[in-house]
């Protein structure tokens, strides 16, 4: 095993949403009979991320029990430093920003979660976050909380109603703000050097054969462990190979932008503690001074795909042609998180079309492009590269910064400005030119002017003025007549805003030698740049909306953070004493499935444990990992522990289920 990867920042299971584990009755109603008016516990014991509390606020709209509860559902996250408590809340409450658009959310969660190096705008979404989250934290713990403001559409509010420190020691919360303190972006250091630093303390000798090693690890050990959904073992891993390799040599597992990666993730910086060998006492033990070490102490070994790129619920992603998936790991991860945000925020499933073709990320530039992708045969005729534009093999080399980042870290406005980014870069070579003169026509002096606002926070504070002075002032599209009189005084702030903001409209001649001559481009006045940002403000006071009802949803739960010792805290105690309803396990903590655990004595009548196992964990062979849940199933029968025939909907072959019998001992005291 890796000596030096002493804390875990990602799972090696699929993404579980607990409300699938709660006990339910027979009836028709799952949980129609259950009582709403008695609390619900779920203890998750070095979940490693928050991929389990994620899910389960997105898809607590599909339980009725969690629904109809009266009181709010309480997920309690144990970890083993704060560090991996500090991550928690960073997914979080990137989840809950209403501030930035639904796609961009998702990758930049995927980015933080799972890379090492970050590009220019998710290192400064990472010190902004950490920024605010410290403030937050220091809030809560000096015993003057914030008022709890659903309304913020940063989503601080809703994150302050679900947030409970009371079990964290003080101690405890300033190791808590001093991790947050080091996410900063003036707080230097060197993650290619640490990576690299890592990649030779664990190859050593055979450090200058790594390709090799990856190569082996990839097919000897990934390859064969299958994907889950799938019922071809033949098929492998829709991890695709070249993501693999270009994750463990340089740590960036998702790129999802045409960007430069040159950023530290400082999020996956934690301090290690131990002791020097300087010399051995009268056993033969080496003993010496306590030290601590600040830096990168996560997995290089076992990437983070699995977490939200293994498991889909559309079967089209698991669609296989010559042998191969015809999608990766990291198309189902953007999707899925995708999906996620869109239960979150509607109450309902984000479900294909029938006939629609399965979500495929945007092109990237890097070793991971969908040229080098398709190079290897991974897609068949008419699914390969026809259909994205030619790249020169230096162009593939090199790797410029988005368009995002070059006018300043700022996203684009609007769903609108993905989308359009996305067809240019997957539209053929020739439609690609003509787009790109079309775009250089639009930023020329003489384009047609279009509206773009302050962002989303200003238009929804003043979108109701807005959208008042908008639909009194457009007029009907079949009606040629000038605009009609606005009655004094009427939504004054929003025309003020629109005229502010949008430029003033250029002149016929401009706008005919803009198209060189080919005809003349009619000339928008101010009622079109006044409809424009009536359409603008109703999409973004629709998005609104649709935040708001997600704050709303995740409010519902309550989210109480524990580290340090675990029996003193929990499982110790007698007031936790068979109050959990469900509960998870890492596989790095496998061993309090013991009677020595007291995980059975925390638990419910009839709760089940989902426990992750060694079948991801590429150091182990298939031998070793067989046993790995052999020792497993030894450990939780002796505590007491029933294990279940079949695993419950969503639970893959990486975990283990095991369920406290109904009536029996209560074990592991």
């Amino acid at each position: 095993m890796d000596e030096q990867n002493v804390h875990q920042f990602w799972g090696i299971s699929p993404a579980l949403d607990l409300g699938s584990l709660l006990p339910r009755s027979d009836g028709e109603d799952g949980a129609a009979d259950l009582p709403v008016d008695q609390p619900i516990r779920i203890l998750q014991v070095a979940p490693y991320d928050a991929r389990h509390t994620l899910t389960t606020i997105c898809r607590a709209s599909r339980h009725p029990l969690l629904e109809r509860q009266q009181q709010p559902v309480t997920l309690y996250v144990w970890e083993d430093c704060p560090e991996g408590l500090a991550r928690h809340l960073l997914l979080l409450s990137l989840l809950l920003d209403g501030g930035l658009l639904g796609r961009e959310r998702g990758q930049l969660l995927l980015e933080l979660h799972g890379n090492a190096m970050l590009r220019q705008r998710a290192a400064e979404a990472l010190d902004e976050k950490a920024r605010q989250l410290e403030s937050l934290v220091v809030s809560l713990g000096s015993g003057s909380p914030p008022a709890p403001d659903l309304g913020d559409p940063r989503g601080l509010g809703a994150l302050a109603a679900m947030l409970d420190l009371s079990m964290l020691k003080f101690q405890e919360r300033d190791l808590l703000v001093e991790a947050l303190q080091k996410w900063r972006s003036n707080v230097a250091y060197d993650m290619v050097k640490a990576w690299d630093a890592r990649a030779r303390k664990w190859y050593g000798d055979r450090y200058d054969f790594r390709r090799n090693m990856v190569d082996w690890d990839y097919h000897m050990r990934l390859q064969p462990a299958g994907t889950p959904g799938v019922s071809d073992p033949s098929a492998g891993s829709i991890i695709h190979f070249h993501h693999f390799r270009h994750w463990r040599a340089h740590g960036v597992a998702h790129e999802l932008r045409d960007a430069s990666y040159n950023h530290p993730n400082r999020s996956l910086l934690s301090t290690a503690y131990g002791r020097t060998r300087e010399f051995k006492d009268r056993t033969g033990r080496d003993v010496g001074r306590s030290v601590s070490a600040w830096g990168f102490w996560g997995d290089t070994l076992n990437g983070p795909y699995h977490c939200f790129g293994t498991l889909a619920e559309e079967p089209a992603f698991y669609k296989i042609s010559n042998k191969q998936f015809t999608r990766t790991a990291v198309d189902i991860a953007e999707h899925n998180l995708e999906a996620l945000l869109h239960e979150l925020r509607t109450g309902s499933r984000l479900t294909l079309g029938e006939g629609a073709e399965a979500h495929r990320a945007r092109v990237a530039r890097g070793p991971t492009s969908l040229e080098d992708l398709a190079g290897q045969g991974r897609e068949g005729e008419g699914q390969g590269t026809e259909g994205h534009a030619e790249r020169q093999p230096e162009a593939l080399e090199e790797q410029r910064p988005d368009r995002s980042e070059q006018q300043g870290g700022s996203a684009p406005s609007g769903e609108a400005g993905v989308e359009a980014a996305q067809s240019a870069s997957s539209c053929p070579s020739g439609a690609a030119e003509v787009a790109g003169a079309g775009a250089q026509q639009e930023e020329s002096p003489g384009a047609v002017p279009t509206y773009s606002s302050g962002g989303r926070a200003q238009v929804a504070k003043s979108v109701a003025a807005a959208a008042a002075a908008a639909a009194a002032a457009a007029p009907s599209p079949a009606s040629t007549s000038p605009l009609p009189a606005e009655p004094p005084g009427a939504g004054e702030a929003g025309t003020d805003q629109a005229d502010a903001s949008a430029p003033s409209p250029p002149s016929a001649a401009a706008a005919s030698s803009a198209t060189g001559g080919r005809g003349a481009v009619p000339v928008h006045g101010d009622a079109a740049v006044q409809r424009m940002a009536a359409e603008e403000a109703a999409l973004r006071a629709a998005e609104a909306a649709q935040d708001g009802a997600a704050r709303r949803r995740a409010a519902r739960f309550r989210l109480v953070l524990l580290t340090g010792d675990l029996a003193k805290g929990v499982t110790g105690r007698a007031k936790f004493a068979g109050a959990f309803s469900a509960l998870t396990l890492g596989h790095r903590h496998a061993h309090l499935l013991g009677p020595e655990g007291g995980l059975l004595k925390a638990a419910a009548p009839g709760a089940a444990i989902v426990a992750e196992n060694a079948r991801h964990v590429l150091q182990l062979t298939r031998e070793q990992a067989d046993l790995f849940v052999t020792k497993m199933d030894e450990m939780a029968a002796a505590a007491g522990w029933e294990r279940l025939a079949e695993r419950p909907a969503g639970v893959t072959e990486a975990s283990q289920v095991y369920r406290r019998p109904a009536a029996g001992p209560a074990g592991g005291a």
